[in-house]
C-alpha cells in the first residue's frame, strides 16, 4: 500500500516480529529526549545514558512518509525543513532555522511484541514524570510525557500500533507555548497511528510452517 506521500511502505516478513520482551532499534532512531528517558538539548548536551536495547535493524519504515513542513508548521507553528534521509537510512527531523527559537520536531520507531506498559518500563522511566494518556483514534494505545529542563520544553509521545511504537520528540526552547506543543504532539501521533494503521505495519507476520 502506497504512503501518504505515494511511496510504497517497505516491510521484510519475519522484521517485523521481534520476540516478546526485545526491542529492536532502527539505525537511525534516537530514544526519548525527557530526562526520565534520554535528555538531549537539541542533540547536542548529554545528560543520561541510552538504554541498553538490541541494535539490530527492523523492516525500513519512516515516520516521515505520513508527515511533511507544512503539518509541521500548522500545528507547531515552526517553519521547519525536513530531513528524510533516504530508503536505505531513513530519519525523520523537521528543523527550523537556526537561532529561529522554533521547536526541532523528530520521530522515529521500534518495533516490540508487547504492551505499552512493558514497552514503557524497556525504555525505563522516572517516577514522578508527568505522563498524560490521550486516545488516538486507531491505536492501541498512546502516552505523552512532558518536561521543561534548562528553560527548554520538552515533549516525547508513544504511540502504539499492534508490534509498532512509534515516538515523537519535540524540543522547544523558551519562551514555549506548552499547551499548544502538546496538542501538536497528539496531533501528529494521530498521523501516525492513522497512516500506520492503513498501512497494517504493526501487524504481525505468520511464521512458516
Amino acid at each position: 500500500m502506497p504512503d501518504a506521500k505515494g511511496r510504497g511502505v517497505r516491510r521484510e516478513g519475519a522484521r517485523c516480529t521481534p520476540r516478546r520482551g526485545t526491542v529492536r532499534r532502527t539505525r537511525w532512531a534516537a530514544a526519548a529526549v525527557l530526562p526520565a528517558l534520554v535528555l538531549t538539548a537539541c542533540g547536542e548536551d548529554e545528560v543520561g545514558a541510552k538504554p541498553e536495547l538490541p541494535t539490530e535493524p527492523p523492516a525500513l519504515w519512516n515516520p516521515c512518509d505520513a508527515l511533511d513542513a507544512s503539518f509541521v508548521e500548522k500545528h507547531f507553528g515552526a517553519t521547519t525543513t525536513e530531513h528524510d534521509g533516504t530508503p536505505q537510512a531513513p530519519e525523520c527531523r523537521f528543523a527550523p532555522a537556526k537561532e529561529s527559537g522554533q521547536p526541532v520536531v523528530t520521530a522515529n520507531y521500534q518495533l516490540f511484541r508487547g504492551s505499552l506498559e512493558e514497552f514503557w518500563h524497556a525504555m525505563g522511566q522516572a517516577p514522578d514524570a508527568d505522563v498524560r494518556t490521550p486516545t488516538i483514534k486507531g491505536a492501541d494505545a498512546a502516552r505523552i510525557v512532558v518536561a521543561v529542563e534548562k528553560k527548554q520544553l520538552y515533549v516525547t509521545g508513544f504511540v502504539q500500533n499492534g508490534d509498532l511504537y512509534e515516538v515523537v520528540n519535540v524540543v522547544d526552547p523558551a519562551p514555549y507555548d506548552e499547551a499548544r506543543v502538546v496538542r501538536a504532539t497528539e496531533a501528529t501521533l494521530a498521523r501516525l497511528s492513522a497512516h500506520a494503521d492503513a498501512a497494517r505495519a504493526g501487524e504481525q507476520t505468520p511464521s512458516a510452517g
